[in-house]
């Protein structure tokens, strides 16, 4: 379904990629550079995360993804691609966006780009919500944290200075996160509470350690930054260096929003497991517990990481007196003191 591009396949891709996120007929005029919903709102960066994440995007063929990508190209060098509509370009950017990597240029694999994290981590966080035995628990937040992992590998900004050394000791102190808290809590269940309490207390012990492990994750993952800083701009788009405060500032935000991201997918099944009809009708029919659990998974997940990532503008801004030194005596083109530079928050 996502790897075989059969006729059938395309034929919708065709028709609903351009109609994703907008009405047909009242498109926004296309721009290269601007953003096509307001990152000033919350609603304008959810959906645009939306966009990002939209799994439709993977039955996109790479013959699709690199004429989406020399449409765009040719619309940079003459303003205009003749035949194609703006819903067409901005449909064209959103795929581009989604399936290459913007420093390096290369295709990133399905598995590994955002819009394809619904699809193929939702069964894994539905395996850790369902897990009760130790072998079961410790190998699904080891798949878990495994499959997160190469997704942060595989969207890296490739300029950064993070090297493969770092990369290895984000991933053992990820996985050493998950699988320990995991299983202490795991063994403190099993000991301290009855077995029909057990069993239904087993389903929350994956909310608490994919936290821990996802702050983890990114702390390991952006720590140098918080020696070496970030870039910042200003508001004319001019490098004006690298600051500490500014990096402080985007890990705040970056972890602020994988903790964010994780209680609706993998707390969504607990709670609707829970509720007393749900509960009466899963205890009558039990073959219903599967798809009901697997719903709530991908609502969760559907809502909560768009939500999640949307919580704070991918372009983030800073006060220079909350900044260095260096930087309390700059002026913009026209002379006036700056007051507000800008950071890119990464994802």
């Amino acid at each position: 379904f996502f790897f075989g591009g059969s006729p059938c396949t395309m034929a919708f891709l065709q028709s609903y990629l351009p109609t994703f996120g907008a009405a047909k007929g009242r498109a926004k005029p296309f721009s290269s550079t601007a953003e096509r919903y307001n990152q000033n709102t919350f609603g304008g960066r959810f959906r645009k995360m939306l966009d990002l994440t939209n799994p439709m995007h993977l039955l996109a063929t790479k013959r699709q993804v690199l004429e989406a990508r020399d449409r765009l190209k040719e619309y940079e060098r003459s303003g205009c691609v003749v035949g194609v509509s703006d819903e067409e370009l901005w449909a064209a950017r959103s795929l581009t966006a989604s399936a290459i990597h913007p420093d390096t240029g290369d295709l990133i694999p399905r598995p590994l780009r955002m819009s394809g994290f619904l699809v193929f981590n939702a069964p894994i966080c539905l395996a850790a919500v369902l897990a009760t035995s130790y072998p079961s628990i410790l190998l699904v937040h080891w798949l878990n944290q495994t499959h997160s992992a190469l997704i942060n590998y595989a969207n890296r900004n490739a300029s950064s200075p993070l090297s493969n050394l770092d990369l290895l000791k984000s991933y053992c102190t990820a996985v050493g996160c998950a699988v320990g808290i995991a299983f202490g809590l795991a063994t403190t269940i099993k000991t301290r509470l009855p077995p029909a309490h057990a069993t239904a207390a087993l389903r929350l012990v994956a909310l608490p350690a994919s936290m821990v492990a996802a702050g983890a994750n990114c702390y390991m993952m952006r720590r140098h930054e918080l020696v070496t800083g970030i870039a910042v701009r200003d508001a004319d788009g001019n490098d004006r260096g690298t600051s500490r405060a500014a990096a402080a500032k985007a890990m705040r935000e970056m972890v602020a929003s994988r903790l964010v991201a994780v209680p609706p997918v993998f707390g969504a099944p607990a709670i609707v497991m829970a509720v007393p009809p749900v509960a009466a009708l899963v205890a009558r029919r039990p073959g219903l517990g599967l798809p009901v659990s697997f719903s709530a998974v991908l609502l969760g997940f559907g809502v909560g990481l768009p939500g999640a990532i949307a919580m704070f503008p991918q372009t983030g801004a800073i006060c220079v007196r909350k900044m260095e030194p260096q930087f309390g005596a700059l002026q913009d083109s026209a002379q006036p003191p700056v007051t507000e530079l800008y950071y890119n928050k990464g994802l």
